[in-house]
């Protein structure tokens, strides 16, 4: 669906229909919901205390120990085998909310978390502290969904204990995020603006916390607005998801996922990632400027857009911005409604026992709460936090829903799994992205050197890669091969198993210029290594 009206600009004029639908076809008022982050605590039968005699928490504790005293000399992350599975986890040197000091890491998919040592209970018995709490993160709950994230990752802790010897008491949530994302709002600044907000708002909240950002020298735009902190039993926060994805590196997925719903359009898309691609917010208004470069017709306009793009042509913020809309569609923005919920305020609820999970055994909890999705976000968007529409004449708690409120609450409460051919599409799309960023700072990282090597010169970009790479020393190369094992770990071997583009690797020999001699990559590391030999044996001066 084009929404012309919503559009007005220059470029409009100059695209035929096939055009204007396949880069302005969006849905309007779209509303996507899911959990963007799980964390659940996972109770053992041992005890953990510090004077624990358990045997097996003493094997955990001296494994783990081992371990971490070979990170301190050699590396910060290592690989943990677990032979049940055929599959390694990272051990990575991390702490977590003071107790739990051991992470193993799937990378990009989930963290678990363990306390080798846990406080006495209250009373000095029995801890009540939960000696595991597992992360999924927000990547893999956008491709799989909840409730297959839960069983996947619950698999490795239940191997893991295995490993150790150690019995499973109990499963609970701990951490509960529900988010909202859509593209309702044409102007959040309007909707959200403190006075308007406050009449519309109905909670307990004391008060509203603001972060703004300025447009141009009159304009302004908010970029979060938070209710409570984030220690409480209920955070809530309402800010600007696509900003969120444009500056952090870990989220670009999420344009490809909102292109695929309908939330954004390709035009959105195309500005959003040349803004990511230099970390810049302010830049889309740039990249609103490269897209009509590419699709517009007016010669005078094309020009100018070339000129600035270029450097050629300085421009003030403001007329850039009244540039941009005069050329181009405005974007569409994507806002994120969260509830952040803690295991104190969810420990509370009476679930409704809509299907018989006893045998789930130690993980029923579990599984009760996730059938209980759709009653906690009816609460949460109701009792909690709510949204409604201003009248004088209706006292404020009675108030009817505002519409955006109503939409976001009919949204249904599905798992966001995707099918294979999706998640392929998305892993790519990431990789895609990921790979042109890194690649553009190789090449800037390059010149950078060619120029402290060489002083000022008009050597080619091609010239400055070429040196930087030759001039690598045998420490390099060992830097390099850590690094690269580093990565590996750092990465996620699903998103790494399919290559998008080509898995060839390109052949290649270097030219000595001056002799007229030709090196292969190892017969030219072993004459640099010789070299370097030569050098140290030279006397000093």
């Amino acid at each position: 669906m084009v929404e012309k009206c919503m559009y007005n600009s220059q470029l409009l004029s100059e695209l035929n229909s096939e055009q204007l639908e396949y880069w302005f076809d969006f849905k309007k008022s779209k509303f996507l919901h899911n959990i963007d982050t799980f964390y659940y605590s996972v109770k053992f039968k041992n005890d953990f205390r510090f004077e624990s005699d358990d045997e097996n928490v003493q094997k955990l504790r001296k494994f783990f120990k081992l371990k971490y005293d070979s990170l301190q000399k050699h590396d910060d992350t290592d690989d943990f085998y677990i032979p049940q599975l055929g599959k390694y986890l990272v051990l990575k040197s991390v702490t977590f909310s003071r107790f739990y000091n051991v992470c193993l890491s799937y990378p990009e998919y989930f963290d678990i978390f363990l306390a080798p040592v846990v406080p006495k209970g209250s009373d000095g018995g029995e801890s009540l502290t939960c000696e595991c709490i597992v992360q999924i993160r927000s990547y893999m709950l956008w491709q799989f969904g909840v409730r297959d994230c839960f069983e996947n990752s619950y698999e490795y802790v239940k191997k893991l204990a295995a490993f150790f010897g150690l019995e499973i008491d109990f499963v609970q949530e701990n951490r509960v995020d529900y988010c909202w994302h859509t593209n309702y709002l044409s102007n959040p600044e309007a909707f959200f603006a403190p006075d308007n907000f406050y009449k519309m708002r109905v909670d307990r909240f004391k008060n509203a916390t603001y972060v703004t950002n300025k447009v141009g020298s009159e304009d302004y735009e908010i970029d979060y607005v938070s209710l409570g902190k984030r220690s409480d039993k209920v955070f809530i926060r309402i800010y600007q998801k696509t900003r969120e994805v444009v500056e952090q590196v870990y989220k670009l997925w999420f344009l490809q996922i909102w292109q695929m719903n309908g939330l954004i359009n390709r035009y959105d898309q195309y500005v959003y990632e040349r803004a990511y691609e230099k970390k810049s917010w302010h830049y889309r208004f740039f990249a609103r400027l490269e897209f009509y470069l590419e699709h517009g017709t007016d010669p005078e306009k094309l020009q100018r857009c070339r000129d600035i793009l270029s450097g050629d042509l300085e421009i003030e913020e403001n007329d850039l911005i009244k540039l941009a809309n005069e050329l181009t569609p405005r974007l569409n923005y994507v806002i994120n409604v969260e509830y952040q919920t803690m295991r104190r305020h969810s420990k509370s609820y009476e679930l409704v026992p809509f299907k018989d999970h006893r045998n789930k055994g130690e993980a029923k909890r579990i599984y009760d709460y996730l059938d209980n999705r759709k009653i906690i976000t009816d609460y949460l968007t109701d009792k909690v936090f709510r949204m409604v529409t201003y009248d004088p004449d209706v006292k404020k708690s009675e108030r009817e829903m505002c519409m955006f409120w109503q939409l976001l609450r009919r949204t249904k409460c599905l798992d966001m799994k995707m099918t294979k051919d999706e998640v392929k599409l998305i892993r790519n799309y990431n990789r895609r992205l990921n790979e042109e960023a890194v690649k553009k700072r190789f090449i800037n990282a390059a010149v950078t050197v060619g120029l402290y090597r060489r002083g000022e010169n008009q050597d080619s970009p091609i010239q400055d890669a070429f040196e930087a790479i030759l001039t690598m020393n045998d420490n390099d190369l060992h830097n390099a091969r850590k690094y690269k094992n580093k990565k590996l770990r750092q990465l996620n071997a699903e998103e790494l198993a399919e290559v998008f583009v080509t898995n060839e690797l390109h052949q290649f020999r270097f030219l000595d210029e001056d002799t007229g001699a030709l090196y292969d990559y190892d017969t030219l590391m072993q004459l640099n290594l010789q070299e370097e030999n030569q050098n140290d044996d030279s006397p000093g001066i």
